[in-house]
């Protein structure tokens, strides 16, 4: 079964400016796909791109236009039993203020009756949250580790975090996918992790999902990524071999060209490449994402 299904889901917002403009502002278009369980998923887009709405919806916080989400099968709005087991965590989470965070904790706790309270003492302890401090008081960084204390303490069947890393410096966030990564191997859930952190976080996802403009773009598990993602480097007969394939983008150095290919590329086809001294090259994730977002394609 789907952790999460979403069926042509749209999202539009009126434009606040003055109050008075008609514009309507489409955030999020006729999106579809489907999560399955126990993965990690990274949710790639460019600034503005519709990831925090995409994930607003997912939580039911913001209800689609049009479209249908699912949780585990069932409708996700109204729909109680469901909405225990997601949870919704950003590095700023506004509604803490005015509480300590032995407090938030607290509520959190009642809320997730699966909260693992051993590993909350651990983090807080790791990150030096102290319960007995307010909310509005801590640093950004401390915020953003309270949200992660949450999130994985929640046991949750789905995790969602919005940039959720920002506010950490290089060392917390190397903690923090330890972590995740131990937590996902003794208990599975289902992840999806909004980030810009793409080249460094990518060894984490087990699938992608690139939005651009409210649109989905690319959905795949990094396996198939892997399979068919290439960087193809050498004189003009590159392109002559690539000729049918899907190219993404060309980047010209003088007498070379680089070809960046979203294509299976079958063992002939290497062969051929490499005797016309045209290296091959795996390309990372973030090179993908940069180039599928750059420019308007259909892959």
């Amino acid at each position: 079964m789907n952790a999460i299904e979403c069926k042509n889901i749209t999202k539009t917002f009126r434009a606040e400016e003055k109050r008075k403009s008609d514009e309507v502002i489409t955030a999020i278009d006729n999106v579809s796909f489907a999560v399955e369980e126990k993965g990690i998923y990274a949710l790639l887009g460019r600034n503005g791109a519709g990831k925090t709405t995409l994930l607003n919806m997912l939580c039911t916080k913001y209800i689609p236009n049009e479209g249908e989400v699912l949780l585990f099968g069932e409708p996700a709005y109204e729909n109680e039993k469901q909405l225990k087991n997601i949870c919704f965590m950003a590095d700023d989470m506004t509604a803490f203020n005015g509480f300590t965070v032995k407090k938030i904790l607290a509520y959190a706790k009642a809320f997730y009756e699966s909260f693992d309270y051993e590993l909350c003492q651990r983090l807080l302890q790791l990150y030096g949250v102290k319960e007995e401090t307010g909310y509005s008081v801590l640093s950004k960084g401390r915020r953003t580790a309270l949200s992660i204390i949450i999130g994985l303490c929640s046991n949750s069947r789905i995790v969602l975090f919005d940039e959720i890393y920002s506010g950490l410096d290089a060392v917390a966030r190397q903690q923090f996918y330890e972590i995740l990564m131990e937590q996902q191997e003794k208990n599975p859930r289902t992840y999806i992790l909004s980030t810009h952190l793409i080249e460094e976080m990518s060894g984490l996802f087990t699938d992608v999902i690139i939005i651009d403009g409210g649109k989905l773009i690319l959905t795949s598990s990094m396996e198939d990524l892997r399979s068919k993602t290439f960087k193809c480097t050498g004189r003009d007969e590159a392109g002559d071999i690539l000729s049918g394939k899907n190219i993404l983008d060309i980047k010209r150095m003088g007498p070379m060209a680089q070809y960046l290919v979203y294509d299976e590329l079958l063992v002939e086809d290497k062969e051929k490449l490499l005797y016309n001294h045209v290296t091959v090259e795996a390309m990372t994730l973030q090179e993908l994402f940069v180039a599928v977002t750059s420019k308007d394609m259909d892959i």
